[in-house]
């Protein structure tokens, strides 16, 4: 019997044990956990980096009779391109806009985009590179922590030893590396300078030259820095501009980047180059501010056919609107100032 109770005893031990033994875990080892992480993550910023290039491809395959993929000294761009749906072709219009996709366009240029060419104005359009982020300002440690800092280091030579070592390593990374704000500042204006080139010689390779730009404020500075010194003053014809551009149209659709009074002063140098200067609404203090200053500007470099107009209050534009009041503001502009300057000059020239 006491075998047998012992034998029970001995089992009923046995079975709670089995009962409570943990399974096995199915979490990966902490590597396998660090690795998958470490793609997870790779895999993401390359979505990410990927996601801008992907979407230009799937407007370039929704849109095939429209895109062009322009070569550039800094790789290729996607331009979208509308022939004249008119008997005349009076120009072309080369809207410009700071956004990285086209799908972010506002409705305001996509409007004119798609139907200027119903009234015998080309259009091409390109996305620009928008301006960079500020760098965040430097955070300075507390004097608290930097006293205890200092004091456990004064404990531990070798610390102290790899402290000195470390300090020496980053300042020299630090002299030899350029501040951020200058590469990019130049980056940006490289790559404006050739995603303009290249449309240029877009419009130049249709026999395109009676050119019209229409940019945002954004960009106007680094635009005219380009255009400008290719204009001339036309002493036969104080009306007509001697140059590939024949008129300019501001959009100020970026009022976080207000331009500088110096800005506007390079691209006001043109005393017979017509400006648009369209603003939008709402109409605030900052903004009458800003307007006050461009006008200003303009007055004082003599401007001669400078035009400034407010939108406020205006019916919402969409793309496929025939009758959109700025489609008629910008249209009216460039028929009275910039159209069919090479067909002008033919018929003078053809007449007894």
């Amino acid at each position: 019997m006491k075998t047998i109770a012992c034998g029970l005893l001995i089992l009923a031990m046995k079975t709670p044990c089995l009962a409570q033994t943990p399974p096995s875990d199915p979490t990966p080892p902490p590597t396998n956990t660090t690795v998958s992480e470490s793609s997870s993550s790779s895999t993401s910023s390359l979505s990410t980096l990927d996601r801008r290039l992907r979407a230009k491809e799937l407007l370039a395959d929704a849109l095939t009779e429209e895109s062009h993929w322009l070569e550039t000294t800094e790789g290729k761009i996607l331009a979208l391109f509308r022939p004249t749906e008119d008997k005349v072709t009076k120009g072309a219009l080369l809207l410009l806009h700071a956004a990285e996709d086209p799908q972010s366009w506002p409705p305001e240029l996509e409007n004119l985009r798609q139907k200027l060419p119903q009234y015998g104005w080309e259009t091409l359009a390109i996305s620009l590179p928008q301006a960079y982020a500020p760098e965040p300002p430097k955070r300075e440690l507390a004097p608290a922590v930097e006293s205890q800092s200092s004091s456990s280091q004064a404990d531990d030579p070798n610390t102290s030893t790899n402290a000195e070592t470390t300090n020496a390593s980053s300042s020299q990374s630090s002299s030899s590396t350029p501040t951020e704000d200058k590469p990019h500042t130049v980056a940006r204006e490289q790559l404006i300078k050739a995603y303009i080139l290249a449309a240029l010689n877009f419009l130049n390779q249709k026999g395109r030259f009676n050119l019209v730009v229409l940019v945002d404020n954004s960009s106007l500075y680094w635009c005219m820095q380009l255009l400008s010194p290719s204009i001339k003053t036309n002493t036969r014809d104080p009306n007509t501009v001697d140059g590939p551009l024949q008129a300019l149209v501001i959009t100020n659709l970026q009022p976080q980047e207000p331009l500088t009074t110096a800005e506007l002063e390079a691209s006001f140098s043109q005393s017979q180059l017509p400006v648009m200067d369209i603003f939008f609404g709402p109409d605030n203090s900052v903004q009458q501010a800003q307007r006050d200053k461009h006008r200003a500007v303009a007055m004082r470099n003599k401007l001669q056919h400078y035009q400034q107009t407010l939108l406020e209050a205006q019916p919402k534009v969409v793309e496929d609107d025939s009758n959109s009041f700025l489609l008629a503001r910008i249209r009216g502009f460039m028929e009275k100032k910039a159209r069919g300057t090479e067909i002008q000059a033919k018929e003078v020239k053809n007449q007894p």
